[in-house]
């Protein structure tokens, strides 16, 4: 494990000093909500912000931590708030191929990892050593073929463990005891012109268990409840709102939807009910834009998004207000 000394900041300073508004505002009418997001920094150390594409991103909302999976270095980066660095794991090989990581409340941490061209669960310390190995007992055996899992959430002491390709889901405890599972194939497939678009390219939780993942090739966006009820949302297109090449999603504490679209290179939001609010970044070279953005998370207020290009991970203060976002 190699850790980062608490004084690698990104250029705090600077960026603030910089910042640039893009406020996008929300479709007129009656009682709708705002949105209003500023561009902060990129995630850096002391030389700089840090090239990366493509990284996957975890939130842990108890301490506050943003986790970087860096597949292209092959190492996980923990970030504080501010943007400060304080530790990185995985590029010893104990662990594997990082793929994905999950946070506990109280820091320990669930990593996926591909060993031997096999998926594989390991349960570590918050400083991402290895403590021991994660089985899953009494995953069904229609359920279990094929399974291939490449994504994992934590949210309200259960582990989800997502195979995009076949759109399955299971639902564990942190003992690796199966709770329920899920296989959306069916149901997703019905609403595709090509039974092979229904695939997952964005996975994540929110915080009262909803599974929420997006389908790229479709145009479709899904919220999926705990009882299994599907409802999906988007319309191709590329004017504001409308999917292109929809790719990360997220959901922050009151259950406002983030989700990022590849091509048109903004970061859309959507309130619970699915209702279009604004989006935010736009394709360009300057900070505050967006570059191939590929997945998103959210914790107390900023928004992180994860880029193509080795253009890092760009940090955003958002605001919803009006009526429908009250304490906003």
């Amino acid at each position: 494990m190699r850790r980062s000394p608490l004084h690698r900041s990104p250029r705090l300073l600077a960026a603030l000093a910089a910042v640039t508004s893009a406020i996008a505002a929300a479709p007129a009418g009656a009682g709708a909500a705002e949105l209003r997001a500023a561009y902060l920094f990129n995630l850096s150390d002391v030389n700089g912000a840090i090239p990366m594409s493509w990284a996957g991103l975890a939130y842990d909302r108890s301490a506050g931590e943003l986790y970087v999976t860096d597949r292209g270095a092959g190492e996980v980066r923990v970030f504080r708030q501010s943007g400060i660095e304080v530790q990185s794991f995985g590029d010893d090989e104990a662990l594997g191929t990082v793929t994905d990581v999950a946070i506990r409340e109280d820091g320990e941490l669930f990593v996926l990892a591909l060993k031997n061209g096999r998926a594989v669960l390991e349960r570590c310390s918050y400083r991402g050593e290895p403590l021991a190995p994660l089985a899953l007992r009494g995953v069904p055996a229609a359920f279990a073929k094929g399974f291939a899992p490449e994504a994992i959430r934590y949210s309200g002491g259960k582990l989800y463990l997502a195979d995009k390709a076949h759109l399955k889901v299971l639902v564990a405890d942190t003992d690796g005891g199966v709770q329920a599972t899920y296989d959306l194939q069916a149901k997703v497939a019905a609403e595709a012109k090509n039974r092979d678009d229904a695939r997952m390219t964005g996975f994540a939780v929110d915080p009262s268990g909803n599974l929420l993942f997006t389908a790229g090739p479709m145009f479709r966006a899904f919220v999926v409840s705990p009882a299994g009820e599907v409802r999906g949302f988007g319309t191709r297109g590329s004017t504001p709102g409308k999917f292109n090449v929809v790719a990360g999603i997220a959901a922050d504490e009151r259950g406002y939807l983030y989700v990022t679209d590849l091509l048109r290179a903004v970061v859309m939001v959507f309130d619970p009910s699915l209702e279009f609010v604004g989006e935010f970044g736009y394709r360009g070279e300057a900070p505050e834009n967006l570059i191939a953005p590929i997945d998103v998370s959210v914790g107390k207020g900023q928004v992180f998004v994860a880029q193509g290009a080795m253009r890092g991970v760009s940090v955003f203060r958002v605001e919803i207000a009006g009526p429908d976002a009250a304490g906003g």
